[in-house]
């Protein structure tokens, strides 16, 4: 049980720490943001499955030599009609902070979810009743707003927001290229890769490698929806349309869930789209199999000393 405890410690405390600032400033995830996406998911999930197990594994220790063989006997006890379970105070503190920490990433989580699909779907009705469709393409809405700015509101009802001073602001060749770009965040379901990261910010704001995940997950979906919108198309006619919506005044906000064409890496993305760097098909390869490997590391960590 010590060797289970002491491994997911040390994962749960590398995940959250030293992986996180290296990953983010990595310069191998602007070639390859699928795969930095995948890795980054992937260290999310370890790094709470590790915190959690290794809380639980403390706190059942008495119980039993091995995490499973524990948490048997535990239930066991309980069942019994043991009021702890057969853990002592001391036990039952630590494993009582493993399951508020799993209490409170799944109900911020949870919470998050909720209060970004309320607020998209009251955004969308307002945008349905405002809005009007744009004459070239009538799955767009344009609103009659004379600042700049473009978003999607991804989801079984999706839309693609554009208001009246982008559409006069760029030309058709531009908006094409920012439709395609919102259109693949909603295609994509960018809005479900973002949210587990921006609501473990808000349970765990004080930790450093948390807030850098959520934003380096922000620019890695900006730098795929700009990828796949310039399949079949010039990368400059999306550099330009971004350069122009980013140093044009700032139109209506977008709601909570919505993924809007202005963001604070506009000048790199220009950039990458006008100089694009050379795929990194080993960095992939590494990027995934460490993906697998950061999933199968707790289930090691646990049933690993059951099999010794």
């Amino acid at each position: 049980m010590i060797a289970t405890v002491v491994a997911l410690s040390v994962l749960a405390a590398v995940l959250v720490g030293p992986v996180p600032r290296r990953l983010a400033r990595a310069g191998w995830v602007r070639r390859e943001p699928r795969a930095a996406l995948l890795l980054w998911q992937a260290v999310g999930l370890t790094a709470g499955l590790a915190a959690i197990g290794a809380c639980v594994g403390v706190g059942v220790a008495p119980l039993g030599p091995t995490l499973p063989t524990a948490l048997a006997a535990w239930a066991g006890h309980g069942a019994a009609g043991h009021p702890t379970g057969g853990v002592d105070g001391g036990h039952l503190v630590v494993l009582a902070v493993g399951l508020v920490l799993l209490g409170r990433l799944l109900g911020v989580l949870l919470l998050a979810g909720w209060s970004t699909a309320r607020s998209r779907r009251r955004h969308r009705e307002l945008v349905d009743l405002v809005g009007r469709p744009w004459e070239r393409d009538a799955a767009a809405t344009v609103l009659d707003h004379p600042g700049v700015a473009a978003y999607c509101l991804p989801g079984s009802r999706s839309r693609v927001v554009l208001t009246a001073g982008v559409v006069a602001l760029l030309d058709d060749e531009e908006l094409d290229a920012v439709l395609a770009h919102e259109r693949a965040h909603v295609a994509e379901r960018h809005d479900l890769v973002v949210l587990p990261f921006s609501a473990w910010v808000t349970a765990l704001p004080w930790i450093p490698g948390v807030r850098a995940a959520r934003r380096s997950v922000a620019r890695l979906v900006e730098l795929v929806a700009d990828d796949r919108a310039c399949v079949g198309r010039d990368r400059a006619v999306l550099a330009a349309a971004l350069a122009r919506v980013g140093s044009a005044a700032a139109g209506p906000d977008a709601p909570a869930g919505a993924l809007a064409a202005r963001d604070s890496g506009v000048l790199d993305r220009v950039r990458r789209l006008l100089a694009p760097p050379a795929p990194a098909p080993r960095a992939r390869r590494v990027a995934v199999g460490g993906a697998v490997v950061l999933l199968l590391l707790p289930v090691v960590a646990v049933l690993l000393p059951t099999a010794l």
